[in-house]
């Protein structure tokens, strides 16, 4: 549909006026026959920062385009949304996830990571978009191989390691970030922001990491003149020093902002889950192909053989409980398995599917914490609701930490308690059930 088709039609009618953080919508609905309708968004930012991202950039992000407006009066930025969609949460979500994205863009750019501004602060002045961009070095070779490569530092957080390479030779100058996480491969969302930060390619068989991949950034070497402070060396030696405090972060709050937006199908991020991720490099005479980088198709388990729920006192036992059942050879869902792999995800589906849907069993960690939380309520509840399908075949397997009583939870259904059972008692008889019922 063009953009002109959201301003007009044979019948319009104005179904809500909604403010939330700091931009004014109005829900219009067009009618373009008797029975063909579209529902439109349009959106008129009300105040800006005098620095960093705006509104109206996010806005663009999010498939909103600027034009004259009829019904904002002057100018609005306009999409299409879904019919009968509730325009009010919408609206909230956009003004959560901006504020996340925020944060997000400000976060990773101690490390030299900038977000374009596409429209910048020409909507506010009356004046065209401001474009504002941070182009990107695209190194001419593939950031590894040259006549001369030294490796200058390393880092890592929780998350994944980098490190900090000098290249110089067969066209580049400069320095490479090696990057790797260390749970693999990575999520749909996350590789899907790497695309959307840009400048991040893949190579097969980085030697800073032993031959794996990695995903690598080249800053070129610069300096105007002889003078040693006119070099852009300090500054990006910097930029890689904030990485261990500053990269995950940054990234969680993106992710954190998609995931606001996901129940309601936008998004800045494209998740295209069959394509490769990110633009492959090239070592020597023959292309990474996509069979050789991580497939943004291979994700979290579909599948579990057990999925284990419990409260964050119990974290220590429970991980223990995981690894041994894993070391055994059978599917676990732990949450501290896939760390990366669910940053971004829209939590309520992913882990009502699991619990609901893509296990075997379910183990539980039966506490007084357990009964109190919001998410081991609403994965409990999940569980319950497989459990009765299961039409009194085992499903739920309780672990009693304390002597809790948790609702929906028959006091005759067989428990292990911990007093009684070490964990890996506990673990060795999860094991044998499991091979039992295979």
């Amino acid at each position: 549909m063009k953009h002109g088709d959201l301003h007009s039609a044979l019948k319009t009618a104005v179904l809500a006026d909604i403010s939330e953080g700091g931009i004014s919508y109005k829900h219009v609905r067009l009618q373009h026959g008797k029975n063909e309708f579209t529902d439109t968004l349009h959106a008129r930012p009300t105040s800006f920062s005098p620095a960093g991202l705006q509104a109206t950039d996010f806005l663009h992000f999010l498939g909103f385009s600027r034009s004259a407006c009829a019904f904002q009066g002057g100018e609005c930025y306009c999409r299409a949304i879904e019919p009968d969609h509730d325009a009010f949460a919408l609206a909230a979500a956009i003004g959560r996830a901006f504020e996340r994205f925020d944060r997000g863009a400000g976060t990773l750019g101690n490390c030299g990571l900038f977000i374009d501004q596409p429209e910048g602060w020409g909507f506010f002045y009356g004046k065209p978009s401001s474009e504002r961009t941070f182009a990107t070095h695209r190194s001419y070779g593939n950031g590894h191989i040259a006549p001369k490569s030294e490796r200058l530092k390393e880092s890592e957080d929780a998350f994944f390691r980098f490190v900090f390479t000098w290249i110089d030779g067969a066209g580049d100058k400069g320095w490479t970030t090696h990057y790797r996480a260390k749970h693999m491969p990575l999520s749909i969302e996350f590789q899907a922001a790497l695309g959307f930060l840009g400048g991040f390619s893949w190579f097969g068989e980085c030697p800073e990491f032993n031959f794996d991949g990695c995903w690598w950034r080249f800053m070129p070497y610069r300096e105007d003149d002889d003078r040693a402070f006119n070099r852009n060396t300090e500054t990006v030696h910097r930029f890689f020093d904030a990485h261990a405090n500053h990269f995950s972060p940054g990234l969680e709050q993106l992710l954190a902002a998609h995931a606001e937006l996901e129940p309601h199908r936008i998004s800045f991020l494209s998740i295209q889950p069959t394509t490769a991720p990110i633009t492959p490099s090239f070592t020597g005479r023959r292309a990474i192909g996509p069979a050789e980088v991580p497939r943004l198709s291979v994700d979290v388990p579909q599948r579990f053989d057990v999925a284990i729920s419990f409260a964050g006192p119990e974290r220590q036992l429970a991980e223990s409980l995981a690894k041994s059942v894993r070391d055994a050879g059978y599917v676990v869902f732990y949450d501290g398995f896939y760390p990366e792999q669910l940053w971004g995800k829209d939590l309520v589906s992913f882990f009502d599917r699991v619990y609901r849907k893509a296990s075997r069993f379910c183990v539980m960690f039966v506490s007084r914490e357990y009964s109190e939380r919001m998410w081991t309520t609403f994965e409990r509840r999940s569980a319950q609701a497989r459990a009765l399908e299961e039409k009194g075949r085992e499903y739920i397997l309780p672990i009693r930490i304390d002597n809790t009583d948790l609702d929906g939870l028959p006091p005759t259904i067989g428990y292990i308690s911990v007093e009684e059972h070490s964990i890996e008692k506990i673990a060795s008889l999860l094991i044998r059930k499991l091979s039992i019922m295979t």
